[in-house]
């Protein structure tokens, strides 16, 4: 009996603990199952930014992947041509980019300048300078992105815009280059970033083609001035097509670029007192606007620095200026005319960026002395006449003109 009374208790004791057991069971899975507290502005921005992070290093790790796989054909060759040497704000020049091999899958450039900010160029190597960064002398470069360590630069002098409501003035040279007096000049040109424009001889161009070339990467202008000088007004039609193509070609030579501008020597371009259609033709086959002058300084006939001087500060606005590069009393003279006209409020440009400043064209054949000082178009293709008086230095040319 007491056996019995036993067993009946060990089995109560089983079925007390296997209930004790399944309720310790639910609750703890009542509990687990239980919602969480909502999670504060602040965990919750922690939380963002956990997975923010989590997916930027994920994106990084991808595009390192893909960067080694973009680098898989390295450039092996890199090389950058600009169109000009120097550029004026408010322009922009499309740079041409080359590399070897084609196939090569990563030619990304990173640009950079020697003086910071002062220029951009985009994805599609357009360049621009900044605002404000005009007279300056910079170093541009690209470098490769690719792993190949490759990089190309090119030097760019940045001229300041031109403020179409100023007056403009262009100084034009004749019968250079002359090392000894050219240069001189040219180097007053560069230290305040003025420009002018030399029509050379061929045969000048042909002895100093040295010079001829320092004068188009400081952004003057070069035309031809013809062969050897003869004046083209009575030769054969065989001597003058012979003295502007030999002209043309020794610039062409030297500067590697088209020349779109000539001055017939002597200014002569007339006959009968009507333009010499000959003239007018020749130039026009070769794609050549005639240039001649308003204010003449007659260096030639003065020889003297203080006379040619004078004869340049009468200029006006939008008139173009006749000296000679080759004679040594001009150096001086030009030393001290040019900052002062700058000084003046005037700006030294070519004659190519005073007529498109002006809204003026210089088509081939046609001749031109000056642009008015508006923005109005005008047509030259005869001499202007005149009733202003500035002390003799204006003169109009003639095929007489003895210059």
């Amino acid at each position: 009996k007491a056996k019995r009374f036993n067993l009946i208790g060990v089995v109560a004791g089983l079925f007390v603990a296997a209930v004790l057991i399944f309720g310790v069971i639910t609750i703890a899975g009542r509990i687990s199952h239980r919602k969480s507290p909502a999670a504060s502005p602040k965990q919750e921005q922690k939380a963002k930014k956990k997975g923010s992070s989590a997916a930027n290093a994920e994106k990084d790790t991808k595009e390192v992947i893909d960067e080694k796989a973009d680098n898989s054909v390295p450039m092996t060759e890199l090389s950058v041509d600009v169109p000009a040497p120097t550029i004026r704000e408010g322009e922009a020049m499309q740079l041409k980019i080359s590399y070897e091999p084609e196939d090569a899958t990563n030619p990304k450039l990173k640009w950079s300048c020697s003086e910071k900010g002062l220029v951009k160029v985009s994805e599609d190597g357009v360049l621009t300078p900044a605002k404000g960064s005009g007279k300056n002398t910079v170093t541009v470069t690209a470098k490769a992105t690719d792993g190949s360590k490759l990089s190309a630069e090119f030097k760019l002098r940045i001229y300041p815009e031109i403020d179409p409501s100023k007056p403009l003035v262009a100084i034009t040279f004749d019968d250079g280059p002359n090392p000894e007096t050219t240069n001189v000049m040219l180097d007053v040109f560069e230290e305040n970033y003025a420009k002018g424009t030399f029509f050379c001889l061929g045969s000048q161009a042909e002895k100093y083609p040295e010079v001829v070339k320092r004068e188009y990467e400081l952004g003057m202008e070069v035309g031809t001035h013809t062969y050897s000088h003869q004046n083209l007004v009575g030769v054969s039609d065989a001597v003058m097509e012979e003295e502007i193509t030999k002209g043309v070609n020794a610039i062409k030579n030297a500067t590697g670029q088209e020349v779109t501008l000539m001055r017939p020597p002597y200014g002569g371009y007339m006959s009968n007192s009507k333009v010499d259609p000959r003239i007018k033709n020749a130039a026009k086959a070769h794609g050549l606007s005639v240039i001649n002058w308003v204010v003449d300084t007659n260096d030639w006939k003065y020889k003297n620095a203080d006379a040619t001087y004078d004869g340049v500060m009468v200029v006006q606005d939008g008139q173009i200026v006749l000296l000679h590069d080759i004679h040594e009393y001009n150096v001086d003279a030009v030393k001290r005319f040019v900052p002062d006209l700058i000084a003046k409020g005037y700006q030294l440009v070519t004659v190519s960026e005073m007529y498109k400043v002006r809204g003026e064209a210089l088509d081939p054949g046609t001749v031109h002395m000056y642009t008015e000082p508006t923005t109005e178009n005008s047509s030259e293709t005869e001499p202007a006449s005149t009733t202003e008086s500035t002390g003799g230095a204006v003169s109009l040319p003639s095929a007489d003109t003895t210059q």
